[in-house]
């Protein structure tokens, strides 16, 4: 380990260093997750994901070495909705990585020292993220910085599909004896029928029925995200580059519910290859799973148990179905028999303004919607 060093700060602009992103990443978050599950960060995929979910880089912040990339802390800025009332400007923060040999040298405490001082600077409200309990991210935020939680134990859901998902994390995962049986009762395919309709492809023409149905959580929820048409077809776009770049079983489609001519939900799913030491397997990814308001808790069920059944047809080798976001439709997700997936994390938010303060009327949010960024 290095044991003292000088490190300089500086903006990640485009165009980005793909290559020493990926290796940082590689050597951080890919060996970390190694025996659990590891995302894929070779360069496409990093310069993927970044170009897909990553546009407003005024908050990307990165420490050097000479020409060497030590570290990276990513703030992505959107705007958020308070008991639909107070309109607030966030960054949300993730992608916080520093190379093995340079952790605990107070390169993360620098980035974000820099992250916040800019962030007032810009007028921003608040700032919130969603670290790991046990990698020290949460405690870094609440100790050195007065992050404040305000969700204890927030967690990403998984479904496992059938038999074959149990032998894939029997094989790969190595699963000790009492999860292997939680998993042989939650495991099901789920049977619930589409109650009319038809679950199709979305296309550009849906952009503003789908538009309102995500908005529309931000009257039903005390703090969901206000988007524009602008950004959700810049979303799509970007993570519809995956079917063009990457060959199956990586993919991307953008399923719409729609009955008796109107749109009633529209979902999000993507597709990449998870990692273990012993093989790999794909999953699908839900994000944006949303649906309106008038929908009956029968109905979504009949919605999402009749993807998983497409995906489980159209991707035989998906293994597991998740979410980062069950919070906003957990009903649904626990009628299905999701389960979370061991990990706990820190809903945790730092205020910036008299504005963000506001955050303050409710110190537990159960039920949320806002974007979560690795």
């Amino acid at each position: 380990m290095v044991l003292s060093m000088d490190f300089v700060i500086k903006i990640l602009n485009d165009p980005l260093p793909i290559e020493q992103i990926s290796t940082l990443y590689k050597k951080t978050y890919f060996e970390k997750y190694f025996d659990s599950g590891a995302n894929d960060w070779s360069p496409k995929y990093t310069d993927w994901y970044f170009g897909a979910y990553h546009h407003d880089k005024r908050f990307f912040y990165s420490a050097w070495k000479g020409e060497k990339l030590l570290a990276t802390m990513v703030g992505t800025p959107n705007k958020l909705k308070l008991e639909n009332e107070i309109e607030l400007d966030a960054i949300s923060l993730g992608l916080t990585a520093t190379l093995p040999d340079y952790q605990h040298q107070g390169i993360q405490k620098a980035l974000l020292k820099r992250l916040i001082e800019d962030a007032k600077g810009a007028g921003i409200d608040l700032i919130y993220a969603f670290p790991e309990k046990g990698f020290g991210g949460n405690e870094l935020l609440k100790k050195y910085f007065n992050f404040k939680r305000f969700l204890k134990n927030a967690q990403h859901f998984i479904k496992v599909l059938g038999d074959y998902g149990r032998q894939i994390l029997h094989d790969y995962r190595g699963l000790n004896v009492v999860l292997a049986k939680l998993l042989k009762l939650y495991s099901g395919i789920p049977n619930n029928e589409l109650q009319g309709g038809e679950l199709r492809e979305g296309n550009m023409n849906d952009l503003k029925a789908a538009l309102n149905i995500i908005n529309s959580y931000q009257k039903r929820l005390p703090l969901s995200q206000i988007w524009t048409e602008e950004h959700l077809k810049e979303e799509i776009e970007g993570a519809n580059r995956m079917n063009d770049l990457f060959d199956k079983p990586w993919g991307y489609n953008w399923k719409i519910w729609e009955r008796d001519g109107k749109i009633l939900a529209t979902l999000f799913i993507r597709y990449e290859m998870i990692h273990f030491k012993k093989g790999s397997a794909p999953v699908a990814l839900l994000s944006e799973t949303c649906f309106a308001e008038e929908t009956t808790e029968d109905e979504r069920a009949g919605v999402l148990a009749t993807l998983i059944r497409w995906v489980q047809q159209e991707h035989p080798k998906v293994f597991t179905v998740q979410t980062t976001q069950p919070q906003y439709e957990m009903k649904t997700y626990k009628s299905l028999k999701f389960i979370d997936d061991t990990s706990t994390y820190e809903f945790l938010v730092l205020p910036l303004s008299d504005k963000g303060e506001e955050i303050k009327r409710n110190d537990k949010y159960k039920e949320f919607f806002i974007p979560y960024h690795r």
